[in-house]
């Protein structure tokens, strides 16, 4: 069976992932309103362990959404949600100590998870250093030194006006400066090797001598990672999550920080009518595949951040149902970040075509993001960003539910 991960969606959005993992109408509508402290999602479990898993969770005040005819044995495996609050599914390991079927090892998975989330990343490890995520996430400035990204291609091609933009986001808030050379848009055509190191490299090498904010370079070339990694990057941000055969030895060669990024197809194709049956989970189970490749290949799993891909291969309605349960992927243990700055459904949703006025969209998505406690924001605006965050934080943290942002890290 998969490991225990947590769901967030509520209500109707609840409703419909129950009957969508088999559960019987009549009896989601009735348990999806039982689901006011913590539901968790375990895939794979053998029918019989669903059976034992309901009859006891109800025993202990609990509730199990199962596959409707699991009750007959079938289908020989299904998806079982755990709808209970967090004391109930901590007594589940001595309540399944003495069961079949791997149970005691499935409820200690699940408390194995509510402790990792008590405890999410403080820190993410890179060539130089560590970023240490406290009450507000982190702002990853864009800086595109491109001919055509979709908000501000060509602005800063120019390596001298690109450094000067890039001192500038350091002065207004950025923690983080991302430095990328090939658009990502949807339909673009991409650029070599060469002509990307050549826009990008120098302005790594010149933010470099004339700030410590550590540096990313947005890359899916392995040879353009490594020479922005040489002029002074300390991060790779992958939109191809490891496209690149080569891109995982020079990352864990030199210890840089890797961010792994949900794209369906290529940045050309991406957006030629994508379709899923369930965004969150189809971008959960993808992202955890590629974790898993990336620390088999040798990057350590501290130096690994997790991004769901915003825009990239999906729809208006999988954007924003992503942003909303985007606390969902903290099952996975590792840090998140959240780019979702002046993108096209934001401008879908607020019906404005030009990508520099969809200021309020954005932070509507970087409010989202920061209760949900995603630990990186990736943004064009840093300022607003971090003006914005300055209020928002000691407004809101305090109803957060993960007490591990509540305070910076000693």
């Amino acid at each position: 069976m998969n490991s225990p991960r947590e769901i967030l969606a509520r209500g109707p959005e609840l409703k419909q992932l129950l009957e969508a993992a088999g559960a019987d109408s009549a009896g989601a509508a009735t348990m999806h309103r039982k689901a006011a402290a913590r539901v968790i999602r375990v895939d794979g479990v053998k029918a019989p362990a669903a059976n034992i898993l309901k009859q006891e969770l109800l025993s202990m005040g609990g509730e199990c959404s199962n596959h409707r005819e699991v009750i007959l044995g079938k289908p020989e495996r299904c998806t079982v949600h755990l709808i209970a609050d967090e004391s109930t599914l901590r007594r589940l390991p001595q309540k399944m100590r003495a069961q079949p079927f791997g149970l005691k090892k499935l409820a200690e998975g699940v408390v194995a998870l509510l402790d990792g989330q008590a405890r999410r990343p403080r820190v993410l490890s890179h060539a130089r250093g560590e970023l240490q995520f406290g009450a507000r996430p982190l702002i990853c400035g864009i800086l595109n030194v491109t001919s055509d990204s979709f908000s501000d291609g060509g602005q800063w091609l120019d390596p001298e006006a690109a450094v000067e933009k890039g001192l500038s986001m350091a002065a207004q808030g950025a923690d983080i400066i991302d430095v990328g050379g090939e658009s990502t848009r949807p339909g673009s055509a991409g650029v070599s090797a060469v002509e990307e190191s050549n826009r990008t490299t120098p302005v790594i090498r010149e933010l470099a001598r004339h700030t410590n904010i550590p540096l990313s370079i947005d890359t899916q070339k392995a040879d353009v990672a490594a020479a922005a990694l040489e002029a002074g990057a300390v991060m790779v941000n992958d939109v191809s999550a490891l496209g690149d055969a080569g891109m995982a030895e020079v990352v864990a060669q030199s210890g840089a920080a890797l961010v792994l990024m949900h794209m369906r197809g290529e940045p050309a194709t991406m957006q030629a009518d994508p379709r899923y049956e369930d965004c969150v989970d189809e971008v959960y189970r993808w992202l955890e595949a590629r974790l898993e490749a990336a620390v088999e290949a040798g990057v350590s799993a501290e130096r690994i951040a997790l991004d769901p891909g915003i825009g990239f291969g999906k729809r208006v309605q999988d954007n924003t149902e992503l942003i909303r349960r985007v606390g969902e992927l903290h099952s996975l243990s590792r840090p998140l970040m959240l780019g979702a700055s002046r993108k096209s459904f934001i401008g879908a949703l607020t019906g404005e075509s030009d990508p520099a006025r969809r200021l309020e969209g954005s932070l509507a998505a970087a409010a989202r993001g920061a209760e949900a406690g995603v630990q990186i924001l990736r943004v064009h605006d840093v300022e607003a960003t971090r003006r914005f965050l300055d209020a928002y934080t000691p407004l809101h943290r305090r109803e957060n539910r993960q007490p591990a942002l509540e305070e910076a890290p000693a």
